[in-house]
């Protein structure tokens, strides 16, 4: 019996946990992966896969010779702190890949706060009780101050940053893009991520399980028109327990 207390113990303590590393290349161990109420990664890749279909398939990229998309803001309005990249990210790798499409990482559309230090000054009066009555000593202090202001940054602002370098001496100024070389965009893809959830009745012992619907949302825009090209949405439905909630 002794010496089968280990191989007991060895067996419980793989039973109780332990971590499996999925092959993501494995098509058949990919589709045993356990199913979870939040979007997971089936749902990111299946979704772009539709998504990149639908928009090659309409011919709006065809409407400009050399379409160069932006990546405009896509609005998270689900219960999980989801980063938009992870369905655009598959999505342009896509449309680079295919050739039918290029992808402006040097455009300035993401809004951020920028705090600066602006020199400032500042005077200040002090009541000074003396013998002869009142005297005012007046004191002057100079420093900076931290403003926030919100401003915009590109996706990858090396571009940028190699332009800032015009006129150093320590660069070859030959090897430093001149004015004039950046291609702007002339389409934006923008979108929305929804999440509903509805109770269901399981009839049995009166349980309650909860639907999870998804709605994934993009659009084309032609910057140059203003006009929507191409628009999809693909719904994600899911039925369970533990549902993510607000």
């Amino acid at each position: 019996m002794k010496k089968l207390i280990p191989v007991a113990l060895c067996l419980a303590l793989t039973a109780c946990g332990g971590t499996r590393v999925v092959d993501l290349n494995d098509e058949q161990e990919v589709s045993s992966m356990q199913h979870v109420m939040e979007l997971e990664y089936r749902d990111w890749t299946n979704t772009a896969e539709k998504m990149t279909e639908s928009m090659i398939a309409s011919g709006a990229l065809k409407s400009e010779s050399k379409p160069v998309i932006a990546i405009g803001n896509i609005v998270n309005d689900t219960t999980q702190r989801i980063d938009s990249d992870m369905l655009t990210k598959k999505i342009r790798t896509t449309l680079l890949k295919s050739g039918k499409a290029q992808i402006a990482t040097s455009f300035r559309n993401t809004k951020t706060t920028q705090t600066d230090l602006l020199p400032a000054s500042a005077e200040a009066g002090t009541i000074v009780m003396t013998p002869n009555g009142v005297a005012v000593a007046e004191n002057k202090a100079k420093g900076y101050v931290a403003v926030e202001k919100e401003t915009y940054k590109a996706e990858d602002e090396t571009t940028h940053n190699l332009r800032a370098q015009r006129g150093n001496n320590e660069y070859d100024q030959k090897t430093i893009a001149q004015k004039g070389t950046l291609v702007a965009p002339n389409m934006s893809l923008s979108g929305k991520m929804l999440q509903r959830n509805l109770k269901l009745e399981s009839g049995w012992f009166s349980s309650v399980d909860t639907r999870v619907e998804y709605y994934l949302q993009l659009t084309l825009t032609d910057l140059k028109t203003g006009l929507s090209v191409w628009e999809d949405e693909q719904p994600i439905i899911k039925e369970g327990k533990d549902a993510p909630t607000w």
